[in-house]
């Protein structure tokens, strides 16, 4: 089930608030289940036959964490009992406690493996003429979020943070239908305090105002600026080789808009119907495109990820060396940008874009060690730069594509300026062929949102007024929004 479709907006969502809030009255656990009955519903929706992996992953993940929390209670018994099974200061956790920790680990791995980079492994063993029938395997819907989640947890069990272990709290911390198919990640702790909180049962209104007035902003991120942009991309990504100078800078910068306003439009929505609940779940997007180097890119992009990314990779790998260095710590996040990278896809494509974001970082951090502070503007400019590079191999269907791509932008294919400008209602029409559709109005709004306006969670946290003037400026935006789901799309980080 999409956001923006018709069914969520005036079915779905109505339905959740008030079975949400009724239910409450009674408590947490009749409330909670409704949002769980409501998360697989959302879920089997899109497509039923992968709500048993969902459910499944969902049971084997909880049996596993069961075993962790147990073993990790005898070892703590054991050492505040002061006997021979007490380990010393230092000593590594109990055999029992690691090896179900690995196995939830290996099973995680291997479910998204199979499904994710399975065929991918066979295509290139098939290229060195082994001739393995490809599976054709379709990637089940959110299989990339809901399994990082529970690795998290797991991780959260094996280090104590995570003691609970109901199957209902659990089962709907992982399928929450606001954040199940794009995130942002969440954290068992914090979710749980707020599925336990009876207080948060209670219609609030500020929360429902705010929620809603996200909720739309992030509504007409996605249908009016990202969905602006499809058909333009979509041909010049498509007609690669045709692609000269000019087309080649403005498909790629038109892509980096796209995903922007497609993914945080994601976000907002998700947080904004979470608002509404009265649960809080944390930004996934601080201007991005502002950033100043590659590491404040990751600090603003995604934020979710990479904090799961540094928590769970990065700094167990720092921690791991007895002695730490610069050259490890180096090492340590090339390999955890190279993880984060790879995770987003299958395909020689998302191991360059990995490998860019990997070296880029690893450079980021030698500069801020030995180099000069570049001027803001210059480093906002080389940080941009990279990103839009990078954001090619993210998009291109192969590595030829994008190459082709990126020899446009290099000149390569020519620098003809297109010779005739037209007009054709909302969008240019040169002649130029790949230049046709670019969006007239979407194209300088999305350039003017990204360099200069709040984010949308900053707007409503901090200039949102239940007035007239905001209901009205909301009324319309959501009215223009509803307007274009004509043509319904899916958001772009669901094929992840």
């Amino acid at each position: 089930m999409l956001f923006n479709s018709y069914v969520f907006i005036f079915a779905f969502l109505p339905a959740a608030l008030a079975g949400y809030f009724l239910l409450g009255r009674r408590g947490s656990p009749s409330a909670n289940a409704w949002l769980l009955f409501l998360s697989f519903l959302f879920y089997g929706y899109w497509d039923v036959n992968y709500l048993p992996l969902l459910m499944g992953s969902i049971l084997m993940n909880w049996l596993i964490s069961g075993r962790i929390i147990a073993a990790r209670a005898a070892w703590e018994k054991g050492c505040a009992g002061g006997g021979t099974a007490a380990p010393a200061a230092g000593q590594a956790k109990s055999r029992p406690m690691q090896a179900w920790f690995l196995l939830g680990l290996l099973f995680n791995v291997c479910l998204l493996g199979y499904y994710k980079y399975l065929d991918f492994f066979i295509l290139n063993l098939d290229r060195l003429g082994l001739d393995l029938p490809l599976l054709h395997l379709v990637l089940p819907l959110g299989i990339s979020f809901f399994t990082i989640t529970q690795m998290i947890y797991l991780l959260d069990c094996y280090v104590g943070v995570a003691k609970e272990h109901g199957l209902l709290g659990y089962a709907l911390f992982v399928s929450f239908f606001p954040h199940l198919l794009a995130g942002p990640i969440l954290y068992y702790k914090p979710m749980m305090a707020q599925f336990a909180d009876d207080r948060l049962k209670r219609t609030d209104w500020e929360n429902l105002a705010r929620g809603g007035a996200l909720f739309v902003l992030g509504l007409m991120k996605k249908t009016l600026i990202a969905d602006s942009f499809i058909a333009y991309v979509d041909h010049g990504f498509g007609n690669a080789a045709s692609l000269t100078l000019v087309d080649g800078w403005l498909v790629t910068v038109c892509y980096g808009l796209q995903l922007y306003f497609d993914f945080s439009g994601y976000s907002d929505m998700a947080i904004g119907v979470s608002r509404m609940l009265n649960i809080r779940i944390p930004p996934n997007f601080r201007a991005p495109f502002r950033a100043v180097s590659l590491a404040n890119f990751w600090q603003r992009w995604h934020i979710s990820l990479t904090n799961a990314i540094t928590a769970c990779i990065y700094m167990p790998i720092v921690q791991s060396f007895q002695r730490i260095t610069f050259g490890r710590m180096v090492m340590a996040t090339f390999v955890a940008m190279f993880i984060a990278g790879i995770w987003h896809g299958a395909g020689w494509t998302f191991v360059v874009f990995a490998l860019m974001h990997a070296g880029g970082l690893a450079v980021c951090q030698c500069w801020k060690r030995w180099g000069r502070p570049l001027p803001v503007p210059l480093a906002r400019a080389v940080t941009l730069l990279w990103v839009l590079l990078t954001f090619v191999f993210f998009r291109a269907g192969n590595m030829g594509e994008a190459l082709q791509v990126l020899a446009a932008m290099g000149g390569l294919h020519g620098a003809a300026w297109p010779g005739h400008l037209g007009w054709s209602g909302l969008a240019v029409d040169f002649t130029h062929p790949v230049l046709a559709g670019l969006p007239l109005v979407f194209f300088p709004l999305a350039l003017l949102l990204v360099v200069c306006a709040p984010e949308s969670n900053e707007l409503v946290d901090k200039h949102f007024r239940p007035d007239l003037r905001w209901a009205a400026a909301l009324a319309a935006l959501f009215v223009l929004s509803v307007l274009h789901f004509t043509q319904v799309t899916s958001f772009l980080y669901f094929q992840f």
